[in-house]
């Protein structure tokens, strides 16, 4: 199985020799940007991050939540994806969910962290639940989680269950930070599932047209992404060069002038019933297979479950 080191660090890890840490073997770093709605430790994330980045290492941000209800969760996602949204990132925007301190039932704090994640992907950042594997399996619904990526703590020689990235360590001891550092195993690269923060679009102001790069993802067609991007295929074809506008691989970079279509953030979602299958919701929403596999990081696409929400459009 394939591994990938990492680290996640906070103010608590102080000053930071970031071209140490990579020539260390450190691959990617999560640190900390926010906590709840209000954070005075912010500018060590702003300062850091960008040094990070610098030094060749893959970068994401967690918050640290302290909400219980859903307009609680969104204001503080509002808080976080507006702190972070003027830096580059290049790996998850994280939810660091491990206290229930206000003791909101299962359903109701799944609930939260629902509309917290959603509002991550509404960014167009893929979004990834952070944890204990105790507070996962007694205070959350891990089954309403199951679309998004899972990062676990647990302290202990094996994982003993499923999971996108191990917090094995509290104790880590890594070239170019003088304290102890959590340490983290990868087993998915997310290099090529991220998408740069965009700040939100005000409806009330018209949107400059400005140049971006764009990866191809599975199921993406020209035209997909020239609506996308408020452009035309005729524009793709010209400025990337490309031959057979039918033809264009996963993982191409394309450059795209344009802004992101407002019409973007019509996502529907459906609640999987019984006797559901993907054909069916292809058909019901005018959708397709690639898409719903992808927008839902579907591994076997025969495989979904009662009360699953899927995106379907």
């Amino acid at each position: 199985m394939m591994t990938i080191k990492g680290i996640d660090v906070s103010h608590w890890q102080g000053v930071i020799n970031w071209d140490k840490v990579a020539k260390d073997g450190v691959k990617f770093v999560f640190i900390k940007a926010t906590e709840g709605t209000s954070y005075s430790k912010l500018s060590y994330f702003k300062d850091n991050a960008p040094k990070a980045l610098a030094a060749g290492l893959k970068v994401g941000a967690y918050h640290y939540a302290k909400f219980a209800t859903v307009a609680e969760a969104k204001a503080e996602a509002a808080y976080f994806l507006g702190s972070i949204r003027s830096i580059g990132l290049n790996y998850p925007a994280v939810l660091d969910l491990e206290e229930n301190k206000k003791c909101a039932n299962r359903e109701i704090l799944t609930d939260a962290a629902i509309a917290f994640l959603e509002a991550i992907e509404d960014v167009g950042q893929t979004a990834m639940l952070y944890t204990g594997r105790a507070f996962l399996e007694n205070h959350l619904d891990e089954s309403r989680l199951k679309k998004y990526a899972l990062w676990i703590a647990r302290y202990n020689s094996t994982l003993g269950r499923s999971a996108d990235i191990w917090q094995h360590s509290d104790t880590g001891k890594v070239n170019g930070i003088s304290t102890k550092v959590d340490l983290n195993l990868a087993y998915r690269d997310f290099t090529d599932t991220v998408n740069p923060i965009s700040p939100p679009e005000n409806p009330n102001t018209s949107k400059p047209t400005s140049t971006t790069t764009y990866t191809v993802k599975e199921g993406d067609t020209l035209s997909v992404i020239a609506k996308k991007y408020n452009t035309t295929v005729k524009s793709l074809v010209s400025i990337n060069g490309i031959k057979n506008p039918d033809k264009i691989k996963i993982g191409l970079k394309l450059k795209v002038n344009g802004s992101v279509s407002s019409t973007n953030s019509n996502k529907m979602y459906h609640t999987v019933k019984s006797g559901d299958i993907v054909s069916s919701l292809v058909k019901k929403y005018e959708s397709s297979t690639s898409q719903i596999k992808t927008w839902n990081s579907l591994k076997d696409i025969n495989k979904i479950y009662v009360g699953q929400k899927l995106r379907v459009k």
